[in-house]
């Protein structure tokens, strides 16, 4: 008798809850039918009052916030996107977020569509991203909406790439102008140093130098500390007569390397610029690296070289060059020689009229503006023999030098005047022109 009162019991209490739970759905369910009907209505009191009613069989079926998932959503269908955040707003967590995400994105779908209103929309969107802790991957979406638009929309693209700090997508657009070729690969460049990162400085300096924008080049590579780089700018640099721009740099380089304790590539850098007879140049590098005797030693050449035999043979004695020292005494006639004629030479280049320098676009160096030739053409018109004399004396005297080492030095200075490479012969520096075969722009001296 006892066990089957139990059962009675047990299943009068299922039968119960059945029931509770059949009636519950009901009103949910039919809750669900009223908030469709509701949006059904053309009558505005109709209609809240349908969704007031829907609300009350919500609750009545044991729906709480998730209700407000479900009206929110039939708003958001119903592009009423004021109610539909506002009923998201009051969901647990990641329903509001989810929610408020996919109003962003309604925002977004409406400013794409509507060009006047797009500006407003997007803000919008971009606060709902936000609030739903989507903020980038929302940027990103519209970047990529105006990049699918086309390169006339690539700024706006690249603004809301930037929002999204998503730097591959900046490159992206800078690629893309790269990959059009002619003025369109320099719009890259601007792109590139706004990213700001090392490998987008070196990919802008790089587009910049095969385009031979050689100072646009270096800002990159500088802004970036391109180690790289600058080795290649200030080998153009040299390679078109800016040799003091370039000496800035490979001192700039040496520094670079001694602070990763890189000895190796100073020597290197070091030795190559002594090969080049870049004396002023390795001596500053060496003193960069701390290496104090070389540094006098190539001081001392440059000291030379620039006729300077004072300092040039204290400093030689220094560092133990005591032959060369000799030689330099043992030359002393010829050197006086050379000294009085460069005196002649200074004195013309100090007279000569100011004229614009601009960079040839075929070889990167430095001439006259096409403009200011003619100012030159007068004022070396009349020294013009006066100067083919000078360098023959010149000529004369270094070929008599009986140290070579000392001779080379003298031979590689001259050749820092055009006229030095035209007047006379570059590698032998013997007489080549005369005054009745040279020209006018044979002699310029600066």
């Amino acid at each position: 008798m006892n066990r089957y009162f139990h059962r009675f019991v047990t299943l009068t209490i299922f039968s119960c809850c059945f029931s509770f739970v059949f009636a519950q759905n009901k009103d949910i369910d039919k809750g669900k039918e009223v908030l469709k009907k509701a949006f059904e209505q053309k009558d505005a009191a109709k209609k809240n009052e349908m969704i007031q009613k829907s609300i009350e069989l919500f609750t009545k079926g044991g729906l709480k916030k998730e209700m407000n998932l479900i009206i929110g959503d039939e708003f958001l269908e119903h592009n009423d996107l004021t109610q539909a955040s506002s009923y998201y707003n009051r969901c647990d967590k990641g329903e509001k977020a989810n929610g408020l995400e996919r109003v962003a994105q309604a925002y977004q779908d409406q400013a794409f569509g509507d060009a006047k209103n797009e500006a407003k929309l997007l803000r919008s969107a971009m606060s709902f991203y936000t609030k739903s802790g989507k903020a980038k991957d929302g940027a990103k979406s519209i970047g990529d909406k105006y990049f699918e638009k086309g390169e006339q929309f690539y700024p706006s693209a690249i603004d809301y790439y930037f929002m999204a700090q998503d730097s591959a997508a900046v490159e992206k657009v800078a690629d893309t102008y790269v990959a059009k070729g002619g003025e369109a690969a320099f719009k890259s460049i601007d792109i590139l140093k706004r990213i700001g990162s090392k490998s987008a400085l070196e990919k802008a300096g790089n587009i910049c130098y095969d385009r031979k924008q050689f100072d646009r080049a270096y800002e990159c590579y500088s802004n970036g500390d391109i180690t790289a780089g600058l080795e290649k700018i200030a080998d153009k640099y040299n390679e078109v007569g800016r040799t003091t721009e370039a000496g800035n740099i490979y001192v700039k380089i040496a520094e670079n390397y001694m602070k990763t304790a890189n000895t190796d590539a100073v020597e290197k850098l070091g030795t190559d610029n002594v090969k080049a007879m870049n004396f002023s140049l390795a001596s500053r590098i060496y003193d960069k690296a701390g290496n104090m005797n070389k540094s006098k030693k190539y001081l001392a050449y440059n000291k030379f070289m620039e006729l300077d035999l004072d300092s040039a043979k204290m400093l030689l004695t220094e560092v133990g060059e005591l032959d060369l020292v000799k030689a330099i005494e043992t030359n002393m006639k010829h050197l006086d020689n050379i000294k009085n004629n460069v005196m002649v030479l200074n004195d013309f280049v100090q007279n000569q009229p100011f004229v614009t320098m601009e960079s040839d676009p075929e070889t990167g160096k430095q001439r006259p503006a096409v403009k200011d030739e003619n100012i030159l053409i007068e004022y070396y018109k009349g020294i013009k023999d006066a100067i083919v004399e000078t360098f023959h004396g010149i000529s004369k005297s270094t070929l008599a030098i009986s140290n070579p080492e000392l001779k080379k030095m003298l031979i590689k200075h001259f050749q820092q005047y055009p006229a030095g490479t035209k007047v006379l012969d570059p590698t032998t520096f013997a007489v080549r022109l005369q005054k009745s075969t040279a020209q006018v722009k044979d002699v310029y001296l600066h």
